[in-house]
């Protein structure tokens, strides 16, 4: 009797611990997703775009952003936007600053849209863009910075967005 009733109380202290210890592990990833990052789009954006080959891929404008993303570029602190410079292409790299924390779920989701756009567009006949899309696309929210890359260095360029932050 003495033994199970030990075993129990050996049991039952691993299991809070180990609650306690998970518990811990989510709060630090959590409290790290939502970091304010005090780094200039300047650095962020340069970092990324020198990381990947931007040659398949043209400037876009704040009404650029507003069709493909239909957000508007002033509610943000700053939007860099490259996008395929032909209608055969879909490598794309935006990153956004977001003003406040509040508005990550409206980018994320607008992002969504944009790739799921873009893969109905090449599904059935852009083979090799379609599964860039599938395959090769990151978006990363890193707090008040948020990273959508298409491109086959998709790693290397969420690397040095965060290395950027």
């Amino acid at each position: 009797m003495m033994k199970s009733l030990s075993r129990k109380n050996i049991i039952f202290g691993a299991l809070r611990w180990s609650i306690v210890i998970a518990f811990a592990v989510l709060l630090i990833v959590l409290a790290s997703q939502n970091k304010i990052s005090k780094a200039a789009m300047e650095d962020v954006s340069a970092a990324v775009s020198e990381s990947i080959d931007l040659s398949k891929m043209k400037k876009g404008s704040e009404s650029t952003f507003k069709r493909l993303y239909g957000l508007d570029s002033a509610a943000f602190e700053s939007v860099v936007l490259y996008w395929p410079a032909s209608n055969m292409d879909a490598q794309e790299l935006l990153v956004v600053q977001l003003k406040d924390l509040s508005q990550q779920e409206q980018v994320k989701e607008a992002i969504a849209a944009r790739l799921a756009t873009q893969k109905k567009s090449f599904d059935g006949y852009g083979v090799e863009q379609y599964a860039l899309l599938s395959d090769s696309s990151i978006i990363d929210v890193q707090g008040n910075y948020i990273l959508f890359v298409v491109h086959e260095e998709c790693a290397k360029a969420d690397s040095a967005f965060r290395e950027a932050l």
